[in-house]
């Protein structure tokens, strides 16, 4: 029998390279299990930064009656960083998350997506610290 290139080959011979070639390329895939997770850490993902943009976006109303003396997300000077923090934080660590859950790179793409959770609760934290104040 010959295969595509003219060689000599079995039959079994050339199965058997197919199925090796699938099972490589299965390799790299995650389970279901596994998959379902990523999705699950991707929606948490979502959810976070959607709940961080809405709270830069919203922001701005809260203060309209406040007293200028007493919150410091008053004054201009520090409502308009708070309104960024939340306005650029979100969409970035949204892109690096999803890149790194469904990522196959094993070394860059969990420290992808753990990095960009943790931005998120950074930007979550002085946000709330700012409003707070």
């Amino acid at each position: 029998m010959h295969d595509q290139a003219g060689n000599d080959r079995t039959g079994w011979q050339v199965e058997a390279e197919r199925d090796a070639a699938m099972a490589a390329a299965r390799k790299g895939r995650p389970d279901r299990v596994g998959m379902a997770l990523r999705v699950l850490g991707t929606i948490l993902l979502w959810l976070m930064a959607g709940a961080l943009l809405w709270t830069g976006i919203l922001l701005p109303w809260g203060p309209a009656n406040c007293d200028y003396e007493q919150h410091a997300v008053c004054g201009k000077s520090t409502l308009d960083p708070t309104m960024a923090i939340s306005t650029v934080t979100a969409p970035l660590a949204v892109l690096v998350g999803t890149w790194g859950a469904f990522s196959r790179r094993p070394g860059v793409a969990p420290v992808a997506w753990t990095s960009a959770v943790t931005l998120i609760i950074v930007a979550w934290t002085v946000t709330m610290g700012i409003a707070n104040n």
